[in-house]
């Protein structure tokens, strides 16, 4: 709903390689063009994680790019950004004037010594940033599709008009129930 929402036909999206499936097909649903940066694998045998390639990103932006889609914890990697990669692309959307789709769907699922970080608490990324997050990741109910997005009004705004036209109601059962774990202590 975010992509068809805010991409207009040969917009850009910038999207890390390799990638959630859905995000290509959901790209060209909103008319948009995928532009793919490879993140970096970590040497062999080193246990250490994907790294976003900070150049390759940089080199990515072209007057055409409109958003650049962050997902950290990373589907399907694991990586998680640290805060160092996400003020990289935070002073890129800033800079020039891009929005960042942030899928937040595996923020709970982080281990030690990574920790997870929206890159809409970046300073001067609240206004430019549409966050989703996942209910049945959050819950380890993956077969209960109820998610959210969360930003400013105008994003969010946009974004209801368009989800409210891709299906009548997402999970209506299973809504109480994520609602009563969201109310939850951590």
């Amino acid at each position: 709903a975010t992509l068809i929402a805010l991409i207009d036909q040969g917009d850009e999206v910038i999207i890390f390689e390799p990638y959630f499936d859905l995000y290509a097909a959901a790209i060209a649903m909103a008319g948009g063009r995928r532009v793919a940066v490879p993140l970096q694998p970590p040497p062999a045998g080193s246990g250490g994680s994907f790294r976003l390639d900070v150049e390759a990103l940089a080199a990515a932006v072209t007057d055409r790019t409109r958003m650049v889609l962050v997902n950290s914890p990373h589907n399907p990697t694991g990586m998680v950004l640290t805060t160092a990669e996400l003020q990289v692309i935070a002073d890129l959307a800033i800079e020039h004037n891009l929005l960042v789709l942030s899928d937040e769907a595996y923020e709970h699922l982080v281990f030690t010594p990574n920790r997870h970080v929206p890159i809409a608490t970046l300073p001067g990324m609240t206004a430019r940033t549409v966050t989703v997050g996942s209910g049945g990741k959050t819950f380890s109910f993956t077969g209960w599709k109820v998610g959210w997005a969360s930003g400013p009004a105008d994003l969010i705004a946009a974004v209801r008009v368009v989800r409210q036209h891709l299906s009548y109601v997402s999970g209506g059962p299973f809504q109480p129930a994520i609602a009563a774990g969201l109310r939850l202590p951590d």
